[in-house]
């Protein structure tokens, strides 16, 4: 139960996809029923959720594949994620662009910027349309919780720093777009999240 998101400009109907985890067909013919052009593939990570259908994607679109460098490893590491977890997966196609901190991306006439939130992985981001007043959080942090920290290459203190940055940084009434489960905004997080409220 991976969440992708298309968001897409009103204006040039130019696109962007933000994590290829499964059924790259429904969601290009997604785009298309909205007439709207898959330009480019944004990956908030590399866990196997979120770019198991990478390969699909970039077949069906042609669009240059996004990535923090410091996810690299896990990146390449992709069909061995996919043995752990039962199945298999091809190699991944080979990253265009390496994202950085701080960078400011557009999509058409929007644009958005990069927050490097490691933690749930060495090279996890988040992506804030702060015109439109969302972010696109992948997996930091969740309705009433974050990513997971024990998995390989996590880093609790990491997560933390990450955690303290959006609270500190992102507007509470910043709708967060999860890589998992429903929308919340960053004040709801901030008033019930315990992993927000409690020192740890």
């Amino acid at each position: 139960m991976t969440n992708y998101y298309v968001v897409g400009c009103a204006t040039t109907r130019q696109a962007v996809l933000v994590d290829a985890g499964f059924a790259a067909d429904r969601i290009v013919a997604m785009a298309n029923e909205e007439e709207l052009t898959i330009g480019a593939i944004w990956q908030t990570h590399a866990h196997i959720d979120h770019v198991a259908a990478l390969g699909d994607a970039r077949r069906l679109t042609d669009a240059p594949i996004h990535l923090h460098r410091d996810d690299a490893p896990l990146y390449e590491a992709a069909p061995q994620q996919g043995r752990f977890f039962g199945y298999a997966i091809d190699p991944l196609p080979p990253v265009d662009h390496w994202l950085e901190d701080g960078q400011t991306l557009e999509v058409g006439e929007l644009s958005c910027e990069v927050m490097l939130l490691p933690g749930h992985s060495p090279g996890s981001v988040a992506f804030w349309f702060a015109q439109l007043g969302f972010v696109v959080s992948g997996d930091v942090l969740f309705a009433g919780s974050i990513g997971r920290v024990d998995l390989p290459a996590s880093d609790p203190r990491a997560m933390k720093r990450s955690l303290d940055r959006m609270t500190t940084i992102l507007p509470d009434d910043t709708i967060v777009l999860s890589g998992h489960g429903p929308r919340t905004t960053m004040g709801m997080e901030k008033k019930r999240n315990p992993f927000l409220l409690q020192s740890w």
